[in-house]
């Protein structure tokens, strides 16, 4: 299947990626729409997506949205908002039944209802509609006050806004609840239109699919007005830790957050040793396993959970656990010495082969559902890398310990953040 994935430059910084995937019943567009993170535009981006697919010049509710999307048999639209490193993205899916299932062709149709809600929202005096805009900054309020219900997420968040104090990571890709008094309907209208004609924009289809077909009605039926197209550079991956900040933060919570923070410097595009740093993340908390699994939970019977994990594009390495308040230090300690037992490569051939096998079938599940294909190609067209999902097995399954061990060489210990009760 990967081999017939095409990527096409319909020009003006707009692509087109095709991947075919005959398993599915259902056709799925996804726009990708690139914004360097910014404090001053951070928390209008989070707005938009909810805003324009609220209504639009045509279909002026969410109502008569829903009405055009059951003519498209039971069609559904979404936006959301992510952070891709120093990147924030703002997206939009459709998600339309296969007209091969049909006794119609809808694609066009679908593409052409795509196009009114994204290219012609609802303006109302050179302004979205006050109503629609008041309703979604309070439900981003919301949304921005709800992520301190998930401790564990919450205590990675502020341990993330620590490390990076003073670089772009620590923006949250959601704002800022004091920034929306200021957002009026007005700017947040010319604010959508600068981001489309200035953003680097790409459009994946995944499906079963007739390429011509598909290729002919984006072409014709997608109208992204566009101007000089801002530039993105690649966030900055390399630090030298001068000092470890320790930062502790007291809640009325019945199990303490321990986030551990560390620069890997790792330019994810070095194959050599990239692929052996996410082996290594594995070996140390990739699951049950694991060795802070198996020596910090099961032996010492120190936490609830703990997990390690790596962000790809800020060569971040950082472990996560729930643990008892005075369990703290020692809990801390003994996360560095597995950490260092991996740097010296004590590592068994069972725990290594655990660790391909689990992030292989991670990679394989890709293609189980609708969308996994289309973020996976997204995210590798973003970083430069285009490597295929098969590639990127190849590269995993042969890392071997020695590898492991000259990608951990530079790993430093930035950041501890504790949440306490």
């Amino acid at each position: 299947m990967e081999k017939d994935v095409k990527k096409i430059s319909l020009g003006q910084n707009i692509n087109l990626t095709l991947i075919p995937a005959s398993k599915f019943k259902s056709n799925l567009v996804s726009i990708y729409i690139q914004r360097l993170l910014d404090r001053e535009e951070v928390t209008k981006n989070a707005l938009l997506p909810a805003i324009i697919t609220s209504g639009c010049e045509k279909y002026q509710s969410s109502r008569e949205i829903s009405h055009k999307l059951d003519d498209l048999y039971g069609s559904s639209v979404m936006g959301d908002v992510s952070k891709r490193g120093e990147r924030q993205v703002i997206s939009f899916k459709i998600i339309s039944t296969n007209q091969k299932y049909l006794d119609e062709k809808i694609f066009k149709d679908v593409i052409e209802f795509f196009n009114e809600v994204l290219n012609k929202p609802l303006v109302i005096d050179n302004g979205f509609k006050k109503d629609y805009v008041d309703i979604e900054k309070r439900n981003l309020k919301d949304r921005i006050q709800a992520k301190i219900n998930d401790k564990g997420r919450y205590a990675l968040e502020r341990c993330f806004e620590e490390m990076f104090k003073d670089e772009r990571y620590s923006i949250s890709e959601y704002g800022y609840e004091e920034d929306l008094e200021k957002i009026n309907e007005k700017d947040l209208y010319e604010h959508y239109k600068k981001i489309i004609k200035t953003s680097p924009i790409d459009i994946v289809v995944e499906g079963d699919f007739d390429e011509e077909e598909v290729k002919e009605t984006i072409t014709k039926n997608f109208t992204f007005e566009r101007d000089e197209i801002i530039d993105i550079p690649r966030a900055t991956y390399e630090k030298k830790v001068e000092k470890v900040k320790t930062i502790e933060e007291k809640m009325d919570i019945t199990q303490g957050k321990l986030v551990m923070g560390y620069r890997a410097n790792i330019d994810y595009s070095d194959e050599n040793k990239y692929y052996p740093l996410i082996v290594g993340s594995n070996v140390l908390g990739g699951g049950p396993h694991s060795k802070m699994f198996v020596n910090i939970r099961e032996k010492e019977s120190l936490c609830y959970y703990i997990y390690s994990s790596v962000e790809k594009y800020k060569s971040i390495l950082f472990v996560s656990s729930g643990i008892e308040s005075q369990n703290y230090e020692k809990t801390v300690e003994l996360v560095g010495k597995q950490l260092d037992i991996v740097k010296k490569g004590e590592i068994s051939k069972e725990e290594i082969e655990n660790s391909k096998s689990a992030l292989i079938n991670s990679m394989k599940s890709l293609g189980d559902s609708i969308g996994g294909m289309s973020d996976f190609y997204f995210a590798q067209g973003m970083s430069k890398t285009n490597s295929t999902v098969e590639e990127i097995i190849n590269k995993v399954a042969s890392v071997e310990i020695e590898d492991i061990v000259k990608a951990f060489e530079n790993i430093e210990l930035d950041t501890i953040y504790f949440l306490r009760n």
